[in-house]
């Protein structure tokens, strides 16, 4: 049966195997046998083979079943969206909902106080904001406290360990001095420090000349007094705190500083992002130990010893040794002579009289005091005005004025490291000295 093709056909009744064979026959194949039935069964079976006159029987293959293209879903068009004309409304309501947006995202993250908790401690906003943490947060000693306020002179000049361990009798004093501060600054912190103004039996607030010399810039325009205080100033501090600079420069940049908080802290917070692992760590630190560092503090010992002045032949010796670049900052800040415009005289009356106002009518008193100026005062002031700022504050029945000549006796060169700054060996002597006239005034 090589070579050729046969196929069996079977039916249970012998018509339909009739008819299927015949069908078969007509495409041309041929009767192989006859058909046969069995009796056991009631299938009936024929064969049939390939015809052999030549003609080859086509077998087509079935034609495979078409492939279903992959169901797609058919997107609808998207309609157009109609333009909107840039009208002068719509672009204030754009404008609006911006500036909306940018003062929320500012206001949860900078104006919450949530972010001052993470500021650089040696930052300046971070020293301000470090120091207003640790007093606001602190327990009571229980005894009448007395809170010394200053910048970096009273910071390095004032020691409150020195002070409380000189005489145990029922005072507690704390140094809550901030580099680059002044009385503006003063006023903020102690505003909030002290809502209810009943926590301090005084505060002692230093004054660097009681003849208001100015210096080469107006202090009521110093905008990096911003970043100090930036934490403390409220929705409704933005315009009477930027009111209080000068030129519109300042202004602008005092505005738009307070407004978005975020403009200021912008430095901070990319070192922040760039460093977050190791500010993390410094912050926390420094909130758990920075209080008990600086209350340890011994002061700077270097010492502007044998520095001698000659003021009617302008000219300053200094000791073998000592840098040149030092003897030339020295002198410069020796023989320095600014034009005097008033502009402290109006700072001090303005800014320490608004604190003095905080405490109208408590039992807190102000006590201000004459700093030891620096290493070699003038014998002349530079000021001459008719009447001072002391004088002004003076006048105030919550204002007490101590005489100006009770610090002039550290007034010498071995007593600074710098030309305005205490050595330790004089906050040796001040810190003490501050405090028993701070208690006298107080009995």
């Amino acid at each position: 049966m090589s070579g050729k093709e046969y196929r069996i056909c079977a039916s249970d009744t012998p018509s339909l195997l009739a008819s299927e064979v015949t069908e078969l026959l007509s495409q041309g194949w041929e009767l192989y046998g006859p058909p046969f039935a069995n009796s056991d069964s009631p299938i009936c079976q024929a064969m049939v083979k390939a015809s052999t006159n030549g003609h080859a029987v086509t077998r087509t293959a079935p034609a495979p079943a078409p492939k279903k293209a992959p169901s797609q879903r058919v997107q609808p068009p998207r309609p157009t969206r109609p333009a909107v004309a840039a009208t002068r409304r719509n672009v204030a309501t754009f404008l609006a909902v911006a500036l909306g947006g940018a003062l929320l995202g500012d206001a949860l993250v900078f104006r919450s106080g949530f972010y001052t908790q993470y500021l650089e401690p040696l930052s300046s906003t971070g020293t301000y904001e470090r120091m207003f943490y640790a007093e606001a947060n602190r327990r009571p000693s229980g005894k009448k406290e007395v809170l010394v306020m200053g910048n970096s002179r009273v910071a390095e000049g004032f020691s409150a360990k020195i002070a409380n361990d000189s005489k145990q009798d029922g005072y507690w004093f704390l140094n809550c001095s901030v580099p680059a501060t002044g009385a503006r600054a003063f006023y903020y912190f102690l505003r909030d420090v002290d809502p209810h103004r009943d926590r301090y039996a005084a505060i002692a607030i230093p004054l660097d000349d009681y003849d208001d010399p100015d210096s080469i810039e107006d202090p009521a325009d110093e905008v990096s007094e911003m970043w100090l205080v930036i934490g403390r100033l409220r929705i409704a501090d933005i315009l009477p705190y930027t009111w209080s600079f000068h030129s519109w420069n300042s202004r602008f940049d005092v505005f738009f500083g307070t407004t978005l908080k975020g403009l200021a802290y912008q430095r901070d917070f990319q070192d922040f992002i760039e460093h977050a692992a190791a500010r993390l760590k410094s912050a926390r630190d420094y909130r758990q130990y920075g209080s008990d560092w600086l209350y340890a503090y011994g002061g700077n010992e270097r010492s502007l010893a044998g520095i001698s002045v000659d003021r009617a032949n302008h000219q300053a010796t200094f000791p073998p040794g000592m840098p040149q670049d030092l003897q030339d900052d020295l002198r410069r800040q020796i023989f320095l002579e600014p034009p005097q415009h008033g502009w402290t005289r109006a700072f001090e009356i303005r800014w320490l009289g608004a604190l003095a106002d905080l405490y109208r009518g408590s039992k807190t008193r102000i006590i201000l005091y004459q700093l030891p100026r620096n290493a070699a005062p003038r014998p002349t002031p530079l000021a001459h005005g008719t009447s001072t700022s002391v004088n002004e504050l003076g006048k105030r029945s919550e204002v007490t004025v101590v005489d100006r000549t009770v610090f002039e006796a550290l007034e010498k060169p071995e007593l600074f490291f710098d030309y305005i700054h205490l050595n330790s060996a004089g906050r040796q002597l001040f810190s003490p000295l501050l405090a028993e006239t701070v208690k006298a005034r107080l009995r």
